[in-house]
């Protein structure tokens, strides 16, 4: 199981941040909304990259933060980062239909290269002792679409999540979902990890344990 994102919260530090920092303490960078000044030892400075923005070269990128033009020298609005499309909403067009698998899909309206963005997964912010509450009843029902966003906070798309909450689980997903930094707020971009044509049902892998998973996903992986 991986263990969950530190919530980040801004620090109230007047000087020079240290152990006591509370950002230092939940193990998250100090970001722009800290009291801190912008010569604090463990702020998040951004990058200068220059085009791209998608490999671990990138320390935006790779340390899990969209890019920020407000902090990253080279990243503006209209420039070549690949790193900001949640932020942009820059997402593809996802429609619903009879899944193969399970149940309702999820579908791409238009193609996806590998590494693009093709949707963040949203909904309700609930907390982790209500998402406990909910999944039993869920659970009951073979049908939940909880996703952990952090240590205190959990995405319940059942209500109000959008097309994208019906991708359905694969042991080989043509999608990866990742939690971004975003402003200071984790987000769930889903991200194509293979060219994909329109048309073509989306799938990720929910990262199931044997003793979470629905009869229909233990089945896959016979």
């Amino acid at each position: 199981m991986t263990k969950p994102w530190p919530l980040y919260t801004p620090c109230t530090c007047t000087g020079p941040c240290n152990a006591e920092c509370s950002c230092a303490k939940s193990k998250n960078f100090c970001e722009k909304f800290c009291a801190c000044g912008p010569t604090c030892s463990i702020r998040f400075v951004g990058c200068e990259c220059k085009s791209g923005c998608t490999t671990k070269a990138c320390p935006c990128y790779a340390a899990g933060h969209e890019c920020d033009p407000d902090v990253c020298t080279g990243c503006t609005i209209g420039c070549t980062c690949n790193n900001m499309r949640l932020r942009f909403r820059q997402h593809k067009r996802v429609c619903m239909g009879k899944s193969a698998i399970a149940g309702w899909g999820s579908f791409l309206l238009e193609g996806a290269n590998k590494g693009e963005l093709v949707g963040e997964y949203t909904g309700e912010l609930v907390t982790q002792t209500e998402a406990d509450r909910r999944g039993k009843a869920y659970d009951r029902d073979d049908n939940s679409y909880l996703f952990n966003l952090n240590e205190a906070w959990v995405i319940d798309a059942r209500r109000q999540g959008n097309k994208l909450r019906f991708a359905n689980h694969s042991i080989d997903p043509n999608c990866a979902a990742k939690i971004l930094m975003v402003d200071g707020d984790h987000r769930v971009g889903i991200f194509a990890c293979k060219d994909i044509e329109p048309g073509t049902e989306l799938f990720y892998d929910y990262c199931y344990s044997k003793d979470q998973a629905p009869i229909w996903a233990l089945l896959l992986t016979k």
